[in-house]
């Protein structure tokens, strides 16, 4: 190992795979990604990151996981602002739309690729948990007589409408049909808004 390694090691190399995966993936997917891809990037030996991530899943995970705390960032921001539970709704779904569209290779790394099918890897399902719960909190703060079963039903209803309209907007299939008009903006704010009312709805 090279003194530029060893700097890299102990300091941030870390960090700078990380940020050089992001780049990969938003530019190629995830697919191509490999250590020895990033290593050659960041400018150390094929070695080195292994010192951070075991093997290629490892590597995937980090940077899936590090795409769960931003958009769990995102939500905690969104639901700290005053505002009445449809409100914070809203803005987490508006969050995670926007999310899914300035991040959509990433996107699919989270939650369209071997770290989440056929079923979620215990930790991905830690972050989605993070995720439900902030939902969770806002439709039982507008329902607060609700059962736990009911909640919970409300809840999946409203995240699929969500997780839908994202990943269809993402694979270019509902811009064909959106009214002519409206800016992609304002669609989504309609939908999502329209979703959430459903979801709250007696």
């Amino acid at each position: 190992m090279n003194e530029r390694d060893k700097t890299y090691h102990r300091d941030n190399l870390r960090g700078d795979l990380l940020q050089a995966g992001r780049a990969h993936i938003a530019e190629h997917g995830h697919q191509s990604l490999s250590v020895r891809t990033l290593a050659q990037s960041v400018g150390v030996s094929p070695g080195a990151p292994y010192h951070h991530f075991r093997d290629r899943r490892a590597l995937l995970m980090a940077l899936a996981l590090d795409g769960y705390e931003e958009l769990n960032s995102r939500a905690a921001a969104a639901t700290g602002k005053p505002g009445s539970p449809e409100d914070k709704l809203i803005a987490l779904a508006m969050n995670f739309v926007d999310f899914a569209m300035s991040d959509p290779r990433l996107l699919e790394l989270m939650y369209d690729s071997e770290l989440a099918n056929p079923a979620p890897d215990p930790a991905v399902l830690t972050y989605q948990q993070v995720g439900r719960s902030a939902l969770l909190a806002q439709v039982r703060a507008a329902r607060p007589d609700d059962s736990e079963s009911e909640a919970s039903v409300r809840v999946i209803a409203l995240w699929s409408s969500i997780y839908g309209f994202a990943s269809l907007r993402r694979r270019q299939m509902i811009q064909p049909f959106e009214p002519k008009g409206m800016t992609e903006e304002a669609v989504a704010l309609r939908t999502m808004t329209l979703a959430v009312q459903a979801a709250l709805r007696d």
